[in-house]
This record gives structure tokens, C-alpha cells and sequence, in this order.
């Protein structure tokens, strides 16, 4: 358009010129028919070099590496250039396009979900993607050069709602690779009609409410509390029952020497004799005795019988 309008605006220079030329060429004075014979040559100059000059610039472009140059004429795609220096009609117009891996980063507001009981979860998210250079020209002409706004936006967004609904709170944080895989499946499925490549998805964080949070940590708290609790239970229980074995083991050694003293005892009774009894007495006194009185009629200084109880 700016060649276009170029073009036209030299013309009109040129046209005024030449008219003035033709002016003074038709004087009588010699020295004006000389001077516009000067100006008709200098309107042609100046159209030549003007256009020329314009079309010339017009025409080279240069398209960066990693980008596509896609090319309109009066508004229409009419066809692409590869990168590097290029020449095209002055008429038309290059637009870049972008075919190296591109990173979008979502925050958590724009990907807001829900849990399966309906609790907030805000992901965020970097999704990197690529759009196949052969086709670009088509994504231009049936989405437009906005088409991450309108074709990949809105997907992230409601896949994420789609896979979050499907856990528990508790559970999303756990499964967040298989959220991750099941959202970058669908996409790749999706925007491979349209030649974008996804390459690949990231997932940066996952978060919930200040008041769930709270909420799940105090449950936490709650229940590290009663195992604690519950160990402590344990331990006293196997503490008494290891006193009860203790003292049930002790009951039965002291059972079993009184009844080895009660066998000891009736053996020991059984085998008492008077004449036993004497020796035993004489083995105690031993040499220690230094005179003895012996009763009339005894022949020792106790009756044996007299030790049976009566």
C-alpha cells in the first residue's frame, strides 16, 4: 500500500511538472521554451527515480532466522518466503511469522480449576509449542496471526479444568504427572489439525486456597498426634505385658523350690531314727563338752523320745 501510495504521489509531482513545461515551452521567449524543455525532462527524471528508487526498497526484505515470512497482496495470503534476503512486488507486503519453539507461561488465574468436591485449585503451567513452517500460511489465512489467543488459550484452560475434577484435593497434588500427561495428550491431539506442534508441557505449581491449606495441615497435625498417641499405647501395653511374664516366670521358681523344700522335708522326716537323732547330738557337741551329768538310769543326756513333739 505505502509503495502504491508512493507511486501515486510521484506521478502527481511529475504530472504538475510536465504541465508547467508544457507551458513554458509553448512562450514565445526563447528562454522560456528553453526552460521548460529542462522541466519536461525533469518530470520524467523525477518519476523514474522516484518509483524506481521506491520499488527497489520496496522489494528487499529480510526475514530473520527462525521466522517465515508470509506474504499479502492488497490484504490476501498469497504465499510464504524462507528466511534470509528476499525480494517480493513492491505491491505486496511480508508479514514474520515465529517457527521456533515458543514458551507461554500461565499464571494461576488464568488456569483456575476445581477438585471433585469443588474446591479451587490454581495451576500454573509453561507450555512450550512450535508451528510447522510449511503450513504457517494456512494457520494464518483460516485463524489468523492471534492464533494463540484463539486456538490455544482457551484449550489449556479448559483441560485442566477437565483432568483437576477428576481427583480428590488430597489426591491432585500426587497425581500431578498424570494430569500433566493427560492435558499434553489432549493438546497435541487438538491443535495437530492446525500444524502447532506441542512440544512440551510444564507444570510450575499447584495450589489451593490459604483456609484449605490451613485446614489440611491441621488434619495432618490431628493425625500425626494420634499415631503418636496410639505408638505410646503400644509401648505401655508391651511393657506390662512383659512384667506379667517377669512375675509369672518368678511365681513359678518360687513354686517350683518350695515344692523341691516340702520333697526335701517329708524325705528328710522319713529317714529320722532314734539312733540318728543321738549322733547327730554327739556331732554337735563334739569336743567342745567339758563334763556331763548324766540322769539314774540313763545312758545319755536326752531321750530321743523326748524331742517327738507332743
Amino acid at each position: 500500500m505505502g509503495w502504491i501510495v508512493s507511486v501515486v504521489f510521484a506521478l502527481t509531482v511529475s504530472s504538475v511538472i510536465f504541465f508547467v513545461a508544457r507551458l513554458l515551452s509553448a512562450s514565445r521567449n526563447a528562454s522560456e521554451r528553453q526552460a521548460g524543455s529542462i522541466l519536461r525532462v525533469v518530470s520524467f527524471a523525477v518519476f523514474g527515480l522516484w518509483v524506481g528508487g521506491h520499488t527497489l526498497l520496496a522489494s528487499v526484505n529480510t526475514v530473520p532466522a527462525g521466522n517465515i515470512g508470509v506474504v499479502y497482496r492488497f490484504g490476501a495470503i498469497v504465499g510464504q518466503v524462507t528466511e534470509g534476503l528476499t525480494f517480493v512486488a513492491p505491491w505486496k507486503s511480508v508479514s514474520l511469522a515465529n517457527i521456533q519453539v515458543q514458551s507461554h507461561r500461565f499464571n494461576k488465574n488464568e488456569l483456575a480449576s476445581f477438585s471433585a468436591e469443588t474446591q479451587d485449585v490454581f495451576v500454573e503451567a509453561t507450555l512450550n509449542i512450535r508451528v510447522s513452517p510449511g503450513t504457517i500460511q494456512e494457520l494464518y489465512r483460516s485463524v489468523g496471526p492471534n492464533y494463540f489467543d484463539i486456538l490455544i488459550r482457551p484449550r489449556v484452560a479448559q483441560n485442566f479444568k477437565d483432568e483437576t475434577v477428576k481427583f480428590k484435593s488430597v489426591d491432585i497434588a500426587p497425581n500431578r504427572e498424570t494430569i500433566r500427561t493427560n492435558v499434553t495428550g489432549r493438546l497435541k491431539t487438538e491443535l495437530s489439525n492446525y500444524s502447532i506442534e506441542v512440544v512440551d508441557l510444564l507444570l510450575d505449581n499447584i495450589d489451593f486456597r490459604p483456609e484449605f491449606k490451613t485446614s489440611i495441615e491441621n488434619k495432618q497435625i490431628a493425625t500425626q498426634n494420634a499415631l503418636e498417641e496410639e505408638q505410646r499405647v503400644q509401648v505401655s501395653k508391651y511393657k506390662a505385658e512383659q512384667q506379667i511374664k517377669q512375675a509369672e516366670g518368678e511365681g513359678g521358681a518360687i513354686l517350683a523350690v518350695a515344692e523341691k523344700q516340702a520333697e526335701a522335708n517329708t524325705k528328710l522326716s522319713a529317714s529320722l531314727t532314734p539312733e540318728l537323732v543321738q549322733y547327730a547330738l554327739i556331732q554337735k557337741l563334739g569336743d567342745q563338752i567339758k563334763g556331763m551329768i548324766l540322769p539314774a538310769g540313763q545312758n545319755f543326756i536326752l531321750d530321743p523320745r523326748s524331742l517327738e513333739q507332743k
